[in-house]
């Protein structure tokens, strides 16, 4: 069995979503679609600043 070693610097978790009407609501798809705007920017964010977070790491190793 293998152990998970991989580092994980993200310091948000999936949004709560808000609950749905029964019937249509414009106000209910836009505050959803803003929650997953946010989230999926925080994500890409996240993944972003885990690739230089590993590249910087390769290049000190590769240079020392």
């Amino acid at each position: 069995m293998s152990i998970d070693t991989t580092r994980y610097y993200v310091n948000f978790v999936a949004p709560a979503l808000p609950q749905p009407s029964s019937v249509y609501s414009v106000e209910y798809q836009n505050q959803l679609n803003n929650t997953l705007r946010i989230y999926f920017n925080n994500v890409d964010k996240a993944v972003r600043d885990s690739y230089i977070s590993d590249a910087s790491e390769a290049n000190s190793w590769f240079l020392s």
